[in-house]
């Protein structure tokens, strides 16, 4: 059960969701990567929030013997790595850049691929966050130059 904290815990990297930006803002028709930046950091928490309490379930229920339940709560983890994935299209379809409309689908289509993958607690063993990690960091890249620190 820890490569299951283990995963969530890569999952909810603080770097990705900082460099992202903090707060929200209205969606609204080709807006520029600062605000998408922002609204896909909320998207990315509140998606995280849910998955890593789905695995919070499925460690107490497979600790507690009950494999039945272990297993729903596996499956609705994955469910929510697939909302999170259309969470994250609909916020790639409001921004004027290319480049954050490109990463932003390829981010979606990894979270959606992992999510429906988790079907057993088998199968959170073969979570693979690799490409998730590397198109996070072509985010926190693209919003970092659109967005850079004063100094």
């Amino acid at each position: 059960m820890r490569r299951l904290s283990r995963a969530a815990c890569i999952l909810t990297t603080g770097t990705f969701l900082a460099a992202l930006g903090l707060g929200s803002s209205a969606a609204a028709a080709a807006e520029p990567t600062p605000q998408v930046c922002t609204k896909t950091a909320k998207t990315v928490e509140d998606g995280l929030t849910v998955f890593a309490r789905e695995l919070t379930k499925v460690t107490q229920a497979a600790d507690s013997g009950d494999l039945p339940a272990a297993e729903r709560s596996v499956q609705s983890a994955g469910d929510s790595l697939v909302d999170l994935a259309a969470n994250l299209r609909t916020d790639a379809a409001t921004a004027d850049a290319a480049d954050v409309k490109s990463t932003l689908g390829q981010l979606a289509d990894e979270f959606e691929t992992q999510g429906k993958s988790l079907t057993t607690v088998e199968s959170l063993q073969n979570l693979d966050v690799t490409r998730i990690d590397a198109l996070s960091d072509q985010m926190i890249a693209i919003c970092g130059a659109a967005n850079p620190t004063p100094r």
